[in-house]
């Protein structure tokens, strides 16, 4: 009896790591900051989104306990023709003042004039929240 109990116990504490482990991969959307705030970061590494006629018309911020950082955006094409949205048009500026180009896109997305769409990007794992998301026309 006392062998199975004990199993028994590994199992239940096997499968509350497995849990927790899963849960500090779940994404929560994270708090907006006030609309109309203006960060000041300095830009010593002098990183900015190339320039391009694309707007971000609305973005929503995501993270995981684990430091996976996301967002959602959804970018316009201002352009009078198609253009191809690429990962360096978009940057995030995080907490800590850095500045980063999303890390999951490939290729690139065609937008047509005056298209817009929504895309998930992922900005790798980092210790700080992302405050904004933008490019070239948001500066």
């Amino acid at each position: 009896m006392k062998g199975i109990s004990l199993i028994i116990m590994a199992l239940v504490m096997g499968l509350t790591a497995t849990n927790a482990q899963a849960n500090s991969g779940t994404l929560s959307v994270d708090p907006t900051p006030p609309a109309g705030s203006a960060f000041a970061f300095e830009n010593d590494a002098r990183r900015y989104p190339k320039e391009s006629e694309f707007s971000i018309v609305h973005s929503v911020l995501m993270s995981s306990e684990s430091g996976r950082r996301l967002a959602v955006v959804t970018v316009e094409n201002k352009a009078s023709g198609s253009r191809i949205l690429q990962a360096d048009h978009i940057m995030a500026l995080f907490a800590d003042g850095s500045r980063i180009n999303p890390s999951s896109f490939s290729g690139g997305v065609k937008l047509d004039n005056g298209e817009k769409r929504s895309l998930t990007l992922s900005f790798g794992e980092n210790e700080y929240p992302i405050l904004a998301v933008y490019t070239s026309l948001d500066n």
